[in-house]
């Protein structure tokens, strides 16, 4: 990952990473987001297995995961950040279809918000 200040060391991304069990963590008292827990734990996980924090694989992952998922790389790609300029909607569909191909995401799920996003029923 790259950082304001050039890549992330692999220690620096460790802690990064911690953002999904510590999240899970934080829901974990409170009855009213007992439903989010499998959400914010799992976004990041891939379905080939390479994801955190629990490599799981395929329909391991919780579906509504997955599409939080792709939201969030899509949000995070066309959104301006610190260590990255934004992205256009084109680019950040096809780097989704892109992660489709290596097995990290559900090409359905991907093709869908693809659809949304190019109908204009998503922000662009």
């Amino acid at each position: 990952m790259i950082g304001p200040f050039g890549p992330l060391e692999p220690e620096e991304f460790d802690v990064v990473k911690t953002h999904t069990t510590v999240g899970d963590s934080l829901c974990a008292n409170l009855r009213s987001l007992q439903a989010v827990r499998p959400i914010v734990r799992h976004h990041h996980e891939r379905r080939d297995g390479s994801g955190y924090p629990d490599r799981l694989h395929g329909s391991e992952i919780p579906l509504l995961a997955q599409i939080i998922s792709v939201v969030d790389v899509y949000d995070a790609l066309t959104t301006r950040r610190a260590y990255q300029v934004s992205r256009s909607a084109d680019e950040a569909i096809a780097l989704l279809r892109s992660e489709v191909e290596k097995g990290w995401r559900d090409r359905d799920l991907v093709e869908e918000f693809a659809a949304l996003v190019t109908e204009g029923k998503l922000p662009s």
